[in-house]
This record gives structure tokens, C-alpha cells and sequence, in this order.
């Protein structure tokens, strides 16, 4: 794609050529945004990654090519638009060789595409009068860039901005862009692991390493030094602040975790495989899990799970009746597996066990957890690996990367493990716990 694309693209001087000004790892993503192949672009990394310098030429090429298209630029607060959003902007207009067809003001900052009227307009978060007042006279607004969308006071607040902005019309791009915390449980961490599971949405994180074998020159001798330097220095800080990743806060409970698919043949191997349910009904849901264990190993793996809320025991029952029905190879008959499944045992635990066992033969039997949450955590702590398929365990995925000890009021970490957001974590624990008992 270049700056000439299409009728419509008229302003771009000869030869400007699109691809060459991002890097080629955002090729893709740049063709998906201009065949409207998603809604929303989650594009989060570290310093160095380009990802706004993206944002900017695809929000000038969305004005250019569809004569409809508006944008709003919004950041969390209105004092740092001129100096950040805004100047990126202007610098994709000259990067695209259209500045004799954009008209760029800072009072009132936006930028007008000449031609038709169509614009781009800024705004902060703490001014929501102007966000709920911005019109168009041509079009509507079809863009939306979130920028630095972790400053936001959760998703809550960026719903609102969008339920303002986001009126009439058909077709939308919205923008986030971001640099991760390092905790799992900031919000915006939390969304992007929910964002990964919409149709709607495209996930990207990318790094400076990602531009930096291509283009250099972007970013300069000193910024490679310095990044090459944290690298060798303090590894987890470089990982964080260069790479983008959720390296924690220090605090996390497990350390040993891995996300990655785990696919049937694998699970087909599996030394032994546990099963285990932690009882729940509103808010606190019912939930089942299935664990493969590697015991010479000490590695676990975690690749069924259900979830329900407001369900009966009869019904959870056959739920999990049906997850223990299926074939041993592919293209044999589907059968029930008699396996044990290890149960929280609370008095309405043994009510529900009971029915479990009389209506559907499952061998429902109590976990001997006693007062050993604490030891079960520390085992499960000190396993060598544990393996979650975040597509097929989403739930547990989430709580067992998230799980970090309490801090006092001084912001300082304590040798204690909240409890809440575990449910998934406790049927493991189920799972396992006659492993726990017997220190294996």
C-alpha cells in the first residue's frame, strides 16, 4: 500500500510508500485496519516499538481514503495532547507527503483534511464536556485512538468515552495503545487478556527489537546503548520496560507458570490426570477443572475447565459427565471415563456430591484439604512447571498469573496469600491434594 492507494488517496506525493514507514512486523496489521478486517486494535509494547507511530499514519490514511471518517485522539489528561498525539500526527502527514492537503491548528488543536472538511480532533479525559460535545459537520467519528490507555480509570471509563463518541455511522476503528504494567492484576492487562478472546479485536504486542535489525536510524546509537545496557544489568527490567512484558511485581505467587496450547496429543500422554470442582452459585462460580501430572517431572498441566454460575448440582453434574465422555483415539466411539473427581468438601459440598454419585455415577469424593491451603500453595509454588492452556482454561490462566501476596500499608509485600479470584486455583488444589499430602 502506498500513499496514491485508490481514488481517494490524492494528496500522497510519488513514491511515498507506506510499508517503508513502519515496521514490517505491522505490514499485516496495516492491511487488516484498511480492509475493515476488525473493530478494535489492542496494540501494547515497550518503549521503542513504533506502535504509535503506526496508530498515527493509519488514522491519516482512514481520513484520506473514506470520505465519512473523523478521528478524536484522547488521552487521560488534555495537558500532555500538543506534545505527545498531536505532534505524532503532524509527522505522519509530512512522512505521507500530504501537507499541502492538511490544514494543522493548535487552537483548536486539530487537524482538517482540506479536500473535505473531515478532521482530527483531540481531547482529554478530564474535560468530558468537550468529549461529549465534539461534532462533525462531515461524517461521523469513525476513529477512536486511545492513547496511553493504561492511565485510564479502568474500561469502565474508556466504555463511556466510546458510548460518547462512538454514534451513528457503520464502520469504526478504535485504537489502544499502550506500555503494560508490570502487574498482571492492572486492569488494563486483565481487558487485553479478554480482548484476546473477541472476534472483533486484533492483539499485538511488539518491541523495539522488532524495528531495530530494520531500522536503526529511527531509533538512534544512545536509545540501543541504553536498552542494551538495562539488558545486561537487570534482565526482568529490560524485559518490562523494552520488551512489554507482564514481568510482575515481584509479589506473584507463581512463578512457574507457562501459557501455551496444549494439544490432544500431548494430553494423550499424560502420566496421571486429576479431576477436581470447586462449588459455587452467585457470585462465586461453580467450577471443574482437569489436570494432567507429571509427578517424576513435577510438572502440571491444566487443559479442561468449566464454569458456571446460578447451576444445580444436577446440572453441573452432567456437565461434567459430559466432559468425561469422549474417545480415547480419534475416530473411536466416544465413552465415559470412571475417573475420581476431588471435590471441596463444605456441608453443601457432601449435598452435592451425593447427587453427583445418584445421578450420574460420577465418583464424586471429598478433598482432605482440612486447614492446608497454605501448604497446597506452596506445593503447587514449588512444582518446576505448571502448563495452563489459556484458550481451553482462560479462567485459571488468569487467576494463577494474577495471584500475588498482600502488601501492608506501606506498599511492602507480607507472607500472606489473599483470598478471592481463586476458584479455578481451589479445584486444582482439589486436584492435587492427595499429592500434596503425600509430598510428592
Amino acid at each position: 500500500m502506498s500513499g496514491r492507494s485508490g481514488k481517494r488517496n490524492r494528496g500522497g506525493s510519488d513514491g511515498v510508500s507506506v510499508a517503508d514507514l513502519c515496521a514490517s512486523v505491522f505490514h499485516g496489521v496495516l492491511g487488516d485496519v484498511m480492509c475493515g478486517g476488525h473493530v478494535h486494535y489492542w496494540l501494547n509494547g515497550g518503549r521503542g516499538s513504533t506502535k504509535s507511530s503506526f496508530i498515527s499514519l493509519c488514522l491519516v490514511l482512514l481520513i484520506v481514503a473514506n470520505p465519512f471518517a473523523n478521528a478524536v485522539v484522547v488521552r487521560r489528561f488534555s495537558n500532555t495532547l500538543r506534545d505527545s498525539v498531536y505532534q505524532q500526527l503532524v509527522w505522519a502527514v509530512a512522512a505521507l507527503g500530504l501537507e499541502g492537503f492538511f490544514r494543522c491548528r493548535v487552537s483548536p488543536m486539530e487537524l482538517t483534511y482540506l479536500p473535505t472538511g473531515q478532521r482530527i480532533v483531540f481531547r482529554g479525559a478530564d474535560d468530558p464536556l468537550k468529549l461529549k460535545g465534539t461534532k462533525f459537520t462531515t461524517g461521523y467519528c469513525a476513529c477512536v485512538w486511545f492513547e496511553e490507555v493504561d492511565q485510564f480509570d479502568g474500561i469502565d471509563a474508556v466504555r463511556s468515552i466510546l458510548n460518547s463518541l462512538r454514534r451513528g455511522g457503520e464502520r469504526f476503528w478504535i485504537f489502544y495503545s499502550y506500555n503494560p504494567p508490570r502487574s498482571a492484576l492492572n486492569w488494563v492487562n486483565a481487558e487485553e487478556r479478554e480482548r484476546r478472546k473477541r472476534e472483533d479485536t486484533l492483539v499485538m504486542r511488539t518491541s523495539y527489537l522488532d524495528v531495530v535489525d530494520e531500522h536503526p536510524e529511527w531509533l538512534g546509537v544512545p536509545f540501543i546503548e541504553e536498552a542494551e545496557y538495562l539488558r545486561e544489568s537487570n534482565e526482568l527490567a529490560w524485559r518490562w520496560e523494552y520488551l512489554g512484558e507482564v514481568t510482575g511485581t515481584g509479589g506473584a505467587v507463581f512463578g512457574n507458570v507457562t501459557g501455551r496450547r496444549i494439544g490432544d496429543d500431548e494430553i494423550a500422554r499424560l502420566e496421571l490426570v486429576r479431576n477436581g470442582v470447586d462449588w459455587g452459585w452467585f457470585p462465586d462460580p461453580w467450577r471443574y477443572v482437569r489436570v494432567g501430572w507429571e509427578p517424576s517431572e513435577r510438572r502440571l498441566f491444566l487443559f479442561g475447565e468449566l464454569s458456571a454460575n446460578k447451576t444445580l448440582p444436577q446440572d453441573t453434574g452432567a456437565m461434567v459427565a459430559d466432559a468425561l465422555t469422549f474417545a480415547d483415539i480419534e475416530g473411536e466411539e466416544a465413552y465415559f471415563h470412571d475417573e475420581v473427581i476431588w471435590c471441596d468438601d463444605t456441608a453443601d459440598g457432601k449435598v452435592a456430591m451425593a447427587t453427583y454419585k445418584r445421578e450420574h455415577g460420577l465418583r464424586a469424593r471429598p478433598a482432605k484439604k482440612g486447614r492446608m491451603r497454605r501448604l497446597s500453595y506452596e506445593w503447587l509454588a514449588g512444582l518446576r512447571e505448571i502448563v495452563i492452556d489459556p484458550v481451553r482454561c482462560p479462567h485459571a490462566y488468569e487467576e494463577f498469573t494474577s495471584k500475588e501476596y498482600e502488601r501492608d500499608r506501606e506498599g511492602n509485600w507480607v507472607d500472606e496469600i489473599p483470598d478471592g479470584n481463586d476458584h479455578s486455583i481451589d479445584a486444582v488444589r482439589y486436584a492435587m491434594m492427595e499429592d500434596v499430602l503425600r509430598g510428592r
